[in-house]
């Protein structure tokens, strides 16, 4: 039927437009990671290529948690907003997964409420291409 055609049509468009990226806080997290890049520094050219090659989406490799509370903070913000820029550049709905450790070894909530605050700011207040998580 058409309706099914147009609603499949829909999904593929909706998962072609949203990229997926993981903010591993460890090299421990990675280890399990099939068939996604994996990148393991955060530089604007880097992302940029990842959002130009339409991936669904990928890892970076951040180790924060053998940083500074300081250091981390300004790791994550940097990528959030790197992320955020090329998401905008690229026309693709950003959505960002912040993989700490379970067993809250890392720097829990401090990096949850840097990308929150980076993600969003006053312009996207409603902006619903951008979107975090953490696990």
């Amino acid at each position: 039927s058409s309706s099914s055609s147009s609603s499949s049509d829909r999904d593929d468009n909706d998962r072609q437009q949203t990229i997926i990226v993981v903010l591993d806080d460890d090299p421990t997290g990675t280890q399990t990671v099939h068939d996604l890049p994996v990148l393991t520094e955060w530089s604007e050219q880097t992302l940029r290529a990842e959002f130009a090659r339409n991936t669904p989406a990928f890892y970076v490799m951040t180790n924060s948690r053998s940083l500074t509370p300081e250091r981390a903070a300004e790791v994550n913000d940097t990528i959030a907003r790197r992320l955020k820029f090329a998401a905008k550049r690229y026309g693709r709905r950003l959505s960002v997964i912040s993989r700490s450790d379970s067993t809250l070894r890392g720097h829990y909530p401090l990096e949850i409420d840097v990308l929150a605050r980076a993600l969003q700011d006053d312009d996207d207040d409603d902006d619903e291409r951008l979107r975090w998580t953490s696990s």
